[in-house]
């Protein structure tokens, strides 16, 4: 009676131990679930948000800008317009109001001929800060060859009446390199009749002092802002180009082939705030765009983040994954004892319990391997080249830093990589061989050496280039070389058979530490040469390349910003801090399946077989069961060395482990036929025939596999 209201009491412990950690790891395991959905959500969210509010906050700034200018030249066209002011008064009308306004460059008043005096053909004072301090200058002093009242923005001025202009280059751009751009108001005679159209009254703006406000929006690493004009044309964008050839939004790659981002465009100057989508199907990148009209001038402020910056980075994500996925599994666990009624003690539910146990844990391990499979290498901190922006926004701080050193700017050598072939001699080594072209300008010195430097050859007798072609394209000089070599890697095998492969084939100038240039040579991506530059299309890889046990996964150019503690012999530059490096990158995964058979193949017949004789063990044959086990061991040791000659590593791979765990469980079989033979009626080994061993084999062997796999992958 008293044993059996003892087993009761401990049935009912069980039921409502396993009930309780039953409903913990359900909740924990909505929770994850659900905090991880809504972290996505909340990232994603902000980051919108805070896209509207920098487009909001640009629009806002630049409106402050426009109205002040805007304000001063209606006022001086009203008192023009009035004849109130006289030749004096009126300059003093100017310098006051090109005071006021420091953003202003150019404040002025530009007369018809002989408008102002019947002997004077043209006559155009204006106040301007082109050359410091704030001076008086004639317009037609500017204006020597063409004349100003030839110019589109004076004539519009006669018939739109007051009217922001379009950008337009000065006539000496040694004046002012930058784009001007500005209001116009005409004004007219008093003193006749009909009152005539006497001149136009400019206030002007550097489109230099645009890009500060636009270029100081905080939009992330890869995020950026442009600014369009009431016509489409863009008036900043990271891009310089298409601000000097004045070119339309509806003419760049992203807008020029789509219709729904062309509507939209056309309803945000039609005054209506866009917000929508979109996939750049050049970088492969998801973004979020917002235009923010404005009903001052027309002018369009547009935002554009990128989607994948915002949400979780690959490792984090990982991480989460696995800790919900983890509670997931022990819910169902928990939940397979209480609906097999494991807790009553029959053989039957045990049996089923193990089972369920040993199949879960397999299948987290096998979740773990998938995401590890999937994830990608360039996401995260990788300063990936997708467009001519990121670089654009990469290269800023060496522009202030050239600045700082008194240095003129930076020269940019446009550089471009095509691999036809890659294979691996030694565990560490890579052997490519391929195509490297650069592109010089007439504008770059032609002391300047024309080459490269691979800093990553093994040996100078393990390196050939040679000039492949040569010919000039407008003002470009383009040279292409051939070349093959052994480059030394730093590959990582910790996580082998789930490892990949990062080759890196870093370039240099090779003139990139010249003094008596007293500026920089840094190496940019040409990525007009690419069709495409999202990584998962392998841009820059001959498309039919033979890799033994690899699959090229992705290919891309990135910065690697790297610090040397040395001059290189020239005291003048100082050492190299933070110094780009231009690098050219192959992610390979390994062929898994092939290998996961191959290699795991004999460790499943070594461990089922163990598995095999301990159903069969008895006292009777126990001998025999660790005479096995001493022939097992020899078949993991072959095994483990023929792993150990195709990997180098310092440390044990992750497939490695899985050896340790073959090792630890011909010990404990072995150690189990001990126990038979010595004690063959122990609480342990004599219980139902030994079965308190057969129940915890498989739920050990893979809770154990996957404590390392959750080791080594979180």
């Amino acid at each position: 009676m008293r044993e059996s209201i003892k087993k009761t009491n401990w049935q009912k412990r069980a039921f409502y131990t396993s009930l309780t950690l039953c409903i913990t790891c359900f909740l924990l395991s909505v929770f994850g679930f659900y905090n991880y959905s809504q972290e996505q959500e909340q990232r994603l969210q902000e980051a919108k948000s805070n896209a509207r509010r920098q487009a909001v906050l640009a629009n806002l700034k630049i409106l402050q800008n426009l109205r002040l200018a805007q304000t001063t030249v209606l006022s001086l066209t009203t008192k023009l317009d009035n004849g109130k002011l006289n030749d004096r008064q009126l300059l003093d009308q100017l310098q006051q109001g090109i005071r006021k306004n420091p953003d202003l460059l150019n404040l002025g008043v530009a007369y018809k001929p002989f408008a102002h005096d019947p002997t004077v053909e043209l006559y155009a004072p204006f106040y301007t800060r082109l050359k410091n301090p704030l001076q008086l200058l004639q317009l037609e002093d500017i204006y020597k060859q063409t004349q100003y009242n030839n110019t589109s923005w004076y004539k519009l001025a006669f018939v739109k009446g007051s009217y922001w202009g379009e950008p337009y280059f000065l006539p000496d751009t040694s004046l002012l390199s930058d784009q001007i751009l500005g209001f116009y108001a005409p004004f007219s005679d008093s003193k006749l009749p009909k009152k005539p159209l006497k001149g136009v009254v400019f206030a002007e703006f550097s489109l230099g002092q645009l890009k500060e406000i636009m270029s100081s929006l905080n939009l992330g690493q890869t995020g950026y802002g442009f600014l369009i004009s009431n016509r489409g044309s863009f008036l900043y964008h990271p891009i310089n180009e298409y601000v000097k050839n004045q070119q339309q939004i509806f003419q760049i790659p992203e807008f020029q082939n789509n219709k729904k981002l062309q509507g939209l465009v056309r309803k945000a100057l039609e005054g209506e705030k866009v917000e929508t989508e979109l996939k750049d199907e050049i970088t492969g990148q998801n973004a979020f765009l917002v235009l923010q009209p404005s009903k001052r001038n027309g002018w369009v402020v547009g935002v554009v983040f990128i989607k994948d910056e915002a949400l979780l980075d690959s490792q984090t994500k990982r991480r989460t994954l696995i800790g919900f996925s983890l509670a997931t599994i022990w819910f169902l666990v928990f939940l397979s004892i209480l609906l097999s009624r494991a807790y009553s003690g029959s053989v039957k539910s045990l049996v089923t319990v193990s089972f369920c146990a040993s199949i879960l844990f397999a299948a987290e391990i096998g979740l773990i391997w998938n995401l590890a499979l999937a994830e990608s290498s360039n996401q995260g901190n990788r300063n990936v080249l997708f467009s001519q922006i990121m670089v654009n926004k990469l290269l800023e701080p060496q522009v202030k830093l050239s600045k700082q050193f008194n240095q003129q700017p930076p020269i940019y050598i446009p550089t471009g990589i095509f691999v036809q072939s890659l294979s691996f001699p030694s565990p560490n080594e890579a052997f490519i061989t391929g195509y490297i072209w650069q592109k010089y300008n007439n504008g770059i010195p032609k002391k300047l050496s024309r080459g490269f430097i691979m800093p990553d050859v093994t040996t100078a007798n393990d390196i050939e280039v040679k000039e492949a072609y040569r010919h000039k394209v407008g003002n470009t000089e383009v040279i292409g070389w051939y070349f093959e070599s052994t480059f030394r890697q730093n590959f990582d095998f910790d996580k082998y058979p789930f490892d990949e492969k990062d080759v890196q084939l870093r370039l240099w100038h090779q003139d990139f530490n010249r003094p008596d240039l007293n500026r920089q040579v840094i190496l940019v991506p040409d990525l007009e040469s690419y069709n495409v530059t999202n990584p998962t299309t392998k841009p820059g890889v001959y498309k039919d390349i033979a890799l033994n046990g690899w699959t090229l996964s992705q290919s891309f150019l990135e910065y690697q910003f790297k610090s040397y503690d040395t001059n290189f012999g020239f005291t003048a530059n100082g050492s190299k801090r933070n110094f780009p490096e231009l690098t050219f990158n192959l992610i390979l995964k390994r062929n898994f399946l092939s290998l996961f058979i191959s290699k795991t193949g004999p460790l499943i017949i070594v461990i089922t077989l163990l598995f095999a004789m301990l159903l069969i063990a008895k006292n009777e044959n126990a001998t025999e069961v660790l005479a096995a086990c001493a022939g097992f061991v020899f078949i993991v040791i072959l095994e483990q060395v023929s792993l150990r000659e195709q990997v180098v590593a310092q440390t044990l791979v992750y497939f490695e482990y899985f050896y340790l765990v073959a090792y630890l469980f011909i010990l404990i079989i072995g150690i189990n036929a001990i126990l038979l033979i010595s004690y063959p009626n122990s609480r342990f080994t004599g219980y139902k025939n030994n079965l308190v061993s057969k129940l915890l084999y498989w739920p050990i062997l893979m809770k154990i596999l996957l404590l390392i796999t959750c080791f080594l992958f979180f």
